[in-house]
């Protein structure tokens, strides 16, 4: 595990003594990914789902990943192209024969979907449900997942992503299109090996050793070496003069030096934002191509009147507002809050009305008839989530997910003031293990007063 290209140290979330160790699995509906079965070989050869993982993975909602299915008819030899990278990310090729003479664009789906919903009933530990697909059918799919307190991830091309399935997913990853990819290839943007390693990356971690510790400056010291060793190497320098490196590729190196790299523990919810961090003040920038292909640069490169150079950002300080929503909101258990006055009318509804063994739809149901509409459904269901996660409730069975749960209101919060303390301390002590640190009062307050009002 530890030679995979794409291997990140998994951030452990806490809540109560119980540790989230494997908590994702992500689902490739390679049928979709190539639109059917009538591609090119230079289609299949441009596919990357090396980077589409690495895209994944900048959402920083993702853990440590205990599945990964790619759903396909492999019989078909033009695919025995992926084979080595499927194999080195771990993947189960999952074998799709289709149900009519010719290929169909989407047989996989139905297989895929009847997969994840048996997952989620089985491993009640994978909160994190990633749908490689940009195939609307899978909006159900998605809804579905939420119902068993599932957060749900989406991943498709930039312009084949259906509406209605980025609007239901917490998270939606455009990526670029192979074809897209194959029309710039000259310029030497991306370019794939067998074994998934670019061969820049392949000449570079060879000259540039891993930091000898984890500390924040070494790290981001680390990651200035790797650039630069960019801009002197002789190739990678006139890549980055044409039309520069994609931030896929830096990302694999860094991956490969800095293991465990977090950006947002330099106060960056994004690796995007992290890189305009880095090249500060250097010859290098960030720069943004259409429709959705991101690129490092030279500050010097001919100005193209499509690429969008994005500013250099300042240092941040993890203790801030945006950093500590963005550590509530990755991992697991996460914490998603609604506006300040509706959370407190639920919980001052479930003071006053305590459950004994509800499952969680009759407890949003009942809520908001409680609260005669004056709270959305979303706002009741992300609440009492967030109260599940801190504590707040019992629950029976501990091994079932929480769809199947019955739900029991902790008796001894037995007040407004008591309850709100007991997800504060919950917000707070996630914040803290992520960080390592101690966790600044007055922001923590500024998410979740202590004092209601």
């Amino acid at each position: 595990m530890d030679s995979l290209p794409l291997q990140w140290q998994m951030i452990a979330s806490e809540c109560g003594d119980f540790v989230v160790s494997f908590n994702t699995a992500v689902f490739y509906d390679i049928e979709n990914l190539l639109k059917g079965y009538s591609f090119s070989g230079q289609t299949i050869a441009n596919l990357s789902l090396t980077e589409i993982l690495t895209a994944v993975r900048q959402t920083d909602l993702i853990g440590q990943i205990a599945i990964q299915r790619a759903y396909a008819n492999w019989s078909d030899p033009r695919l025995t192209i992926m084979r080595s990278e499927i194999n080195e990310l771990g993947i189960d090729p999952i074998q799709v024969f289709g149900f009519a003479r010719e290929h169909k664009k989407n047989a996989a789906d139905i297989q895929l979907a009847i997969d994840a919903i048996d997952i989620a009933h089985i491993r009640p530990s994978l909160d994190v449900f990633v749908i490689v697909s940009g195939d609307g059918g899978f909006a159900s799919l998605a809804k579905k997942l939420h119902e068993y307190g599932k957060t749900v991830v989406g991943c498709a091309y930039q312009n084949a992503a259906n509406r209605t399935f980025q609007a239901v997913c917490d998270r939606f990853v455009r990526v670029a299109e192979p074809s897209e990819d194959e029309r710039q290839r000259p310029h030497g943007s991306i370019i794939k090996t067998l074994d998934g390693i670019d061969p820049r990356n392949a000449r570079l971690i060879v000259h540039v050793r891993r930091p000898q510790t984890g500390q924040l400056e070494e790290q981001a010291a680390k990651t200035r070496e790797i650039l630069n060793w960019y801009a002197n190497d002789r190739i990678c320098r006139s890549d980055l003069l044409v039309s520069g490196i994609h931030l896929s590729v830096i990302q694999q190196a860094i991956s490969q030096i800095i293991p465990d790299l977090q950006p947002i523990r330099f106060g960056f919810a994004k690796f995007i934002e992290y890189m305009q961090y880095v090249c500060s003040g250097s010859e290098l920038c960030i720069a943004r191509i259409p429709p959705s292909q991101v690129v490092l640069r030279m500050r010097n490169a001919a100005q193209l009147p499509d690429v969008d150079v994005l500013p250099d950002l300042m240092a941040r300080t993890a203790h801030s507002l945006e950093t500590y929503q963005s550590i509530l909101a990755a991992g697991s258990p996460i914490y998603r809050l609604p506006p300040l006055p509706d959370l407190y009318n639920i919980f001052s509804w479930l003071v006053a009305h305590p459950f004994q063994g509800v499952d969680l739809a009759t407890a949003t149901t009942v809520i908001c008839s409680g609260l005669e509409g004056k709270v959305s459904a979303e706002a009741v269901k992300v609440a009492l989530l967030s109260a599940i996660n801190a504590g707040l409730f019992t629950r029976a069975p501990e091994v079932a997910q929480v769809s199947e749960q019955r739900l029991t209101f902790r008796p001894e919060l037995r007040t407004l003031a008591l309850a709100v303390q007991m997800l504060r301390e919950a917000i707070g002590r996630k914040i803290g293990v992520f960080l390592a640190e101690e966790v600044d009062p007055l922001i923590l307050n500024r998410i979740l007063p202590d004092s209601l009002f």
